[in-house]
């Protein structure tokens, strides 16, 4: 699993598996639970029985489907709080700083799925209702993950920085002399720890965790015990995906020593012990790919406001030309330094340096003339939809398609995943440990 791909599939797994959802279908606990009944508070916002009620019976139906059967109440009573918790926790933490999924996005989600089954937006509806669940909870709860998604990489992903050194590393050991790769399908088990535990804590986790290990040894289902366990949240996210070695972080590699189906010993990391199961494997050819040209340019952008009549227009244009023949012969420090200065687009602070880019990375007229150019010069005004360009070649370069070049962007979301995979945890720890949770309690009729 990689980059925004593997981000999608295992999202993907989450919005399919609401499809599946009996909702409603089964009937866990005798008499209702009182709407007001409080279960818990969250900085002061409250967490109603009645939702984890809600909450349970859905869990439950999910279980019995897959053939897992009834389990304890009062474990699954916990799992459904701790997991109503964090995602209050999310929630507040994604309006702190600004993150919100407009209508659209969530509109273009339940699009994927329909189309992933084979489906129209109106027959997936028509399924939702048949097995008991409202199409407008089930929008919620995409939009919900959409947001959580958004946040995690805004709070955790952009925070992590791959040296070059490591990925030069990563690459001489795994893809310099191209074979034949093992992959596992790595799913997980995640007792977690509070962000800053004490010695009790910790010990009391662990033996947890060992006895989860020895019911697995006996027997139990995986998927069972990560639902009633597994801190990760949903069966989605307990399914790591796909792992060759070395593109999993180093306190999970002894996974790779395991036959298919066996799980490793409780594992810990900061974020708490992790029980790791080799789902599945198999053996992907090397992917060599093409040779490809790169070439590293900077450009100037003046906006063309969409209000602006033909008079003002024609003043921009004159305005590109006269700046494009001042740079014709300036030097590369030069030409970024008029770049901080007037360049309108999101480069400008780095003297309009876009870095390193093959064909089909800019928009069309924009590749068409910088490919077409030398190193050290610069171009005539070109127009597109963003605006006026002037562009200045800096370097271009043939890519040999096993070279760590060629490479590097896969490399570095490969690292890029195997830090998420700990840092998440340790994240969301944090937030728990920020926050002010009162557990309250329910009516025992919940528990019979």
């Amino acid at each position: 699993m990689s980059g925004s791909s593997g981000r999608w599939n295992v999202m993907h797994k989450w919005f399919i598996a609401g499809i599946c959802l009996l909702a409603g279908s089964v009937r866990l606990y005798a008499g209702a639970v009182p709407l007001d009944a409080l279960a818990a508070t969250v900085n002061n916002e409250a967490i109603s029985c009645y939702q984890l009620q809600q909450g349970m019976q859905t869990m439950q139906a999910q279980l019995a489907q897959s053939g897992q059967g009834r389990i304890d109440k009062q474990q699954l009573y916990q799992r459904v709080l701790d997991t109503e918790i964090m995602l209050i926790l999310q929630k507040r933490e994604a309006k702190k700083l600004g993150i919100s999924v407009p209508d659209e996005e969530v509109d273009q989600a339940i699009e994927r799925v329909a189309q992933s089954n084979g489906l129209l937006v109106s027959q997936l509806k028509a399924i939702l209702k048949k097995q008991g669940m409202d199409f407008e909870r089930y929008r919620q709860n995409i939009h919900d993950r959409l947001l959580v998604n958004k946040l995690i990489d805004q709070s955790v992903r952009s925070q992590i920085n791959i040296s070059d050194e490591a990925m030069r590393e990563y690459y001489r050991k795994y893809l310099k002399n191209p074979k034949p790769i093992r992959e596992l399908h790595i799913r997980q088990i995640l007792l977690a720890l509070p962000a800053s535990p004490t010695p009790e804590e910790v010990r009391k986790v662990r033996d947890q965790a060992l006895d989860v290990y020895d019911r697995l040894h006996n027997g139990e289902s995986f998927d069972r015990l990560a639902a009633l366990y597994s801190a990760s949240g949903s069966n989605a996210d307990n399914d790591l995906g796909w792992f060759m070695q070395g593109s999993i972080s180093p306190v999970f590699s002894a996974v790779f020593a395991l036959p298919v189906g066996q799980v490793t010993e409780p594992t810990r990391s900061p974020a708490g012990f992790h029980i790791l199961q080799a789902a599945e494997e198999r053996w992907k050819k090397p992917d060599v790919g093409e040779a490809y040209d790169e070439v590293h340019a900077r450009h100037i952008l003046l906006k063309i406001p969409a209000s602006a009549s033909e008079t003002e227009q024609a003043e921009i244009m004159l305005q590109a030309k006269k700046l494009a023949q001042q740079l014709k012969h300036k030097s590369s420090e030069d030409f970024a330094a008029r770049a901080r200065e007037v360049s309108q687009g999101p480069s400008a602070s780095k003297g309009g340096d876009l870095g390193w880019f093959k064909r089909g990375m800019m928009v069309k007229p924009f590749e068409d003339a910088v490919f077409s150019m030398k190193p050290g010069t610069v171009s005539d005004v070109v127009r597109t939809q963003f605006g006026l360009h002037i562009i200045r070649l800096e370097e271009k370069r043939h890519i040999d398609p096993g070279s760590y070049e060629a490479n590097r962007d896969r490399i570095r979301q490969l690292l890029t995943e195997a830090e998420m995979q700990t840092q998440v945890p340790r994240w969301m720890a944090h937030l728990k440990s920020q926050a002010v949770i009162k557990q309250l309690t329910c009516p025992q009729g919940m528990m019979e």
